[in-house]
């Protein structure tokens, strides 16, 4: 009996001095975190990092995914100056003069194609040159609007006689101005557009901005890459981080081929993220099923050459057409495999 005692006792203090090395000597791996900016809610940029939080997307690959909503201007001031390293929301009219300003920053995939709408309760308003001596609500600090503006000016609307007001602040009060009747018309983001129509019950229709037949006769593609993930240079510069970037590019993957298979429950999944009722939700992720394009930005190289080289310096809406160096720093050759 007193051996039993004994050799009891022996393994209790073995099992308490084996405990107190590993908590002493051997820490548990970290999992790495990724902290990202996205544009404020009801931005579209908001969708996928909250997918992929929802499903645990991030835990699948490996890392922990940290989302900051901030309003547009904020968002940029902060990607260009270089306090944000990571914006998931960098639209490439508006990056592009941050390269010319000499901001050190670099895009890695596309995340949404270019879409806008305009959102109008007249329904004498049918066609964007019935805006035309009319009141146009924007937020013209987004790339949104300076793509949108291109595509005005080249379906024959004469900007010099439309009152153009500009708010960052989106949702409720942004609409109200509508339906206040402070302006004729708000120049918005398909979910938005979405959440207009769905909540006024038929009183708000849409007009399509994009127009994909003069786009494919100028650029010889369907789609016009728009929002993107940036980065800093010294940040992307890291394998560390560089290997962060790839598993967040898998779980942006996963999560897009999610969206389009289950859009009702990837709704009921984003809806409170993206300050919209699920019927909402559910409505711009069928309405627009290729709004969401998670590739590579690389290969598409010559298409933001265009964007950047030519439509958008012609529009005015760039200073100055990007040099083929700033091209190749702004679009970098990144291999988004692991």
């Amino acid at each position: 009996m007193m051996n039993y005692f004994k050799n009891l006792f022996r393994g209790v203090v073995s099992a308490l001095l084996l405990m107190t090395f590993l908590a002493s000597g051997v820490k548990a791996e970290t999992v790495p975190e990724l902290n990202i900016t996205v544009f404020a809610a009801p931005s579209q940029s908001v969708w996928i990092p909250a997918l992929i939080q929802q499903l645990a997307l991030d835990k699948k690959h490996g890392f922990k995914l940290n989302v900051t909503q901030k309003p547009s201007n904020v968002a940029y001031t902060d990607f260009a100056t270089g306090k944000d390293p990571f914006c998931y929301c960098a639209a490439i009219p508006a990056v592009s003069r941050f390269k010319q300003q000499g901001a050190d920053i670099a895009l890695l995939w596309n995340v949404f194609n270019f879409e806008s709408d305009i959102v109008v309760k007249d329904p004498a308003i049918k066609t964007l040159n019935d805006l035309q001596g009319k009141t146009l609500l924007t937020d013209t600090i987004s790339g949104g609007w300076a793509l949108s503006k291109w595509f005005f000016e080249q379906q024959g609307l004469d900007m010099q006689k439309i009152t153009v007001k500009s708010s960052s602040v989106r949702g409720a009060a942004f609409l109200a101005e509508l339906q206040l009747n402070r302006v004729d018309a708000l120049l918005v983001n398909p979910i938005e557009g979405a959440a207009a129509v769905q909540q006024s019950h038929g009183e708000y229709h849409t007009i399509a901005v994009f127009n994909q037949a003069l786009w494919k006769k100028i650029s010889g593609t369907d789609f016009v890459p728009q929002v993107t993930t940036g980065v800093s240079q010294a940040w992307i510069a890291k394998p560390e981080n560089q290997d962060l970037a790839r598993r967040f590019y898998s779980a942006n993957r996963e999560a897009a081929e999610f969206i389009a298979a289950h859009p009702e429950e990837a709704a009921k999944l984003v809806a409170k993220d993206a300050k919209l009722d699920v019927p909402a939700m559910e409505q711009v992720l069928r309405r627009y099923r290729n709004l969401i394009r998670i590739e590579p930005l690389a290969p598409h190289r010559q298409t933001i050459a265009l964007l950047t080289q030519k439509l958008l310096p012609e529009a005015k809406l760039l200073p100055r057409p990007l040099t083929d160096e700033e091209l190749k720093s702004l679009v970098p050759d990144f291999n988004v495999a692991p």
